[in-house]
């Protein structure tokens, strides 16, 4: 190895240096809520039809005209908004995903992640003895919450189709689904993955599974169209459709942890005729330091549901004791969605 091609070693920072990156690191929380105001007060949509003066876009929302442009000034420092001559502001291409009707709208998202999603770090000290945040605060595990507030269940929906929306084109354009005859989706919410799938497949039969409230968004059609899919209501933990030679996975597992997804894959397993294939659709946790919003995502999950993120050693180590192992791992075009396709270890 040539001298020349050795990086020195970093000089170490000074502590003048470190402080200031703690304190922009502890004040992340003032940035996640004020584009969660943004969002949720309309502010987003008021400045997409036309409005830029701070007073002009306060006023219809009965804000104060003031205190909304120091919000607006703020957040023209990360890239939401830009300012421009006396106080006026327009709305930048990051700004624009949070209003409600944008094309791949993070608006709901916004409102949520600052809502109920923040109130659960705040039971991190107590999460780390043990338990769920969630169920501290409230009393309840999420989707029995959920359950029992139709509205707040259909703006979850809404958020989950915000935020894993962009992934499904991905998981289309990089697997084959036309060699299988029968695709049941366990667990698929209101069928925005099968609607591409079968949108790009349509002579693939379908069946969407899930509990009622994810059905009912299916037949909402909020999701997008279903044509010809079967919807069939019931509980993954009871058991699951049988017949279908591939059984999709998205998001589920990491709800869970090690002992209640291993039951989910338990009763995916004897409903595979023989030849059947599953695909869990997730972001693995590189078993590296590599960098990655996974390590963060499994704190969260933690906190909302007991769920976990997991290596693909870990998804082997699970599926193992289904009686399933790890065919490959396709990566997407998307960075936040990998396929991990599983077939049986015990043919039959």
């Amino acid at each position: 190895m040539k001298v020349e091609s050795v990086k020195p070693p970093k000089a170490p920072a000074d502590q003048g240096t470190l402080h200031k990156k703690m304190m922009q690191l502890l004040s992340n929380l003032w940035v996640s809520h004020a584009i969660g105001s943004f969002a949720r007060l309309g502010l987003a949509d008021a400045m997409a039809k036309g409005a830029a003066d701070a007073h002009a876009i306060a006023a219809p929302l009965g804000l104060d005209g003031d205190r909304v442009y120091r919000l607006l000034r703020a957040l023209s420092t990360v890239g939401v908004v830009t300012e421009g001559v006396r106080g006026t502001f327009a709305l930048a291409p990051l700004g624009r995903l949070l209003c409600s009707d944008a094309p791949l709208s993070m608006h709901t998202a916004a409102a949520l992640m600052t809502e109920y999603h923040a109130d659960i770090w705040r039971y991190l000290d107590t999460a780390l003895k043990g338990g769920v945040a969630f169920e501290t605060l409230h009393g309840r595990p999420l989707f029995d919450w959920l359950g029992d507030r139709p509205d707040e269940g259909a703006r979850f929906q809404r958020m989950m189709l915000e935020v894993h929306g962009p992934e499904t084109p991905a998981i289309v354009a990089a697997y084959d689904f036309s060699r299988f005859k029968h695709v049941i989706d366990v667990a698929g919410g209101n069928g925005s993955l099968l609607s591409a799938i079968v949108a790009a497949h349509p002579a693939l039969q379908a069946t969407l599974y899930d509990l009622p409230g994810g059905i009912a968004a299916a037949r909402r059609g909020d999701g997008g169209p279903l044509p010809g899919v079967a919807l069939a209501e019931g509980n993954m933990f009871d058991g699951v459709p049988a017949g279908g030679d591939l059984y999709l996975l998205r998001h589920v597992l990491h709800d869970y942890d090690d002992a209640e997804a291993l039951m989910v894959l338990a009763n995916v397993r004897r409903a595979m005729p023989p030849g059947a294939r599953l695909l869990v659709l997730e972001k693995t946790v590189p078993a590296d330091d590599t960098p990655g919003p996974g390590r963060w995502l499994d704190l969260h999950v933690m906190l909302l549901v007991g769920g976990r993120e997991r290596t693909e050693a870990e998804y082997g180590a699970l599926l193992a004791k289904a009686d399933l192992r790890i065919e490959r791992v396709l990566p997407t075009a998307h960075p936040a969605i990998e396929i991990v396709e599983a077939v049986q270890a015990t043919p039959g």
